[in-house]
């Protein structure tokens, strides 16, 4: 028992240490060697990310495109991993190979080639080419998840509901959905997540048309402005967390994750 305390102190202190870093980053105006703490505090690194005519935009990008690309990535995840699972001329590994394909290649030949395409099919620049590309991205984590879940629901639950005289979409929306919930969520938030990282992908594919937070926050934490880095950085954690709330409720209903427990 005192060795699962101990392993979940440290896992806390390996998770807030580096938030608390950040904060303090983010509220250190003045903060020189040798001090171990800063030594004047303020809100002026808040208030120049503020002034940021990007500031707002780069959210609402952020959050619209990575809500469209969880959904449209979930919406073909699910009836894929649903064929996926109950077919039986494909072998196993043959499966995980294709869903994994995409993490194996070098994201940067996969971006600036994709590029290239969609310069010709005038998708550069555009909030659809960046849902695409992003889609491409998250579709192997969504896929893996979603294929455990349909192989440990089965199909007794689904012939029993088709028995009984459900339709097609009375049996997937009454008892397929319900019974995948929990996948679904872990599936939905790691997607959104990943989506709203994304730095590469908008970076080529948005052509500077569509501004995200990562392109707003790795240029000050690459040119060492961790102040503003750091600020930028609560604001992504804080929104994502938010995004990833909203998600978990509108896939698990009013109470959420916690739905699953009764």
């Amino acid at each position: 028992m005192k060795k699962k305390v101990m392993v979940l102190w440290l896992a806390c202190l390996l998770v807030l240490v580096p938030i608390l870093m950040i904060v303090l980053w983010a509220v250190a105006v003045k903060w020189t060697y040798p001090s171990i703490l800063p030594t004047h505090y303020g809100w002026m690194y808040f208030k120049r990310a503020y002034a940021d005519p990007n500031f707002w935009p780069s959210i609402w990008n952020s959050t619209l495109i990575a809500m469209i690309a969880t959904v449209v990535t979930l919406a073909i995840a699910m009836p894929a991993c649903r064929f996926l699972s109950m077919q039986h001329f494909l072998s196993g590994r043959l499966i995980e190979f294709v869903i994994y394909l995409p993490m194996i290649l070098p994201a940067i030949a996969i971006v600036t080639s994709t590029e290239t395409e969609f310069l010709r099919w005038q998708l550069s620049g555009t909030y659809l080419g960046v849902v695409i590309l992003h889609v491409f991205f998250m579709l192997p984590y969504a896929m893996q998840i979603m294929l455990e879940s349909y192989r440990k629901l089965g199909t007794a639950y689904q012939l029993t509901a088709r028995n009984l005289g459900a339709n097609a979409w009375q049996t997937f929306w009454n008892v397929t959905v319900p019974l995948l919930r929990p996948g679904l969520i872990a599936a939905a938030s790691l997607c959104y997540i990943i989506s709203y990282s994304q730095y590469l992908p908008t970076f080529f594919v948005g052509d500077s048309n569509i501004i995200t937070l990562p392109l707003l926050l790795i240029p000050f934490a690459n040119n060492g402005r961790f102040g503003v880095g750091s600020v930028y950085s609560i604001i992504f954690i804080v929104t994502s967390l938010i995004g990833v709330s909203i998600l978990a409720v509108l896939i698990g209903g009013r109470h959420g994750i916690k739905r699953q427990k009764h």
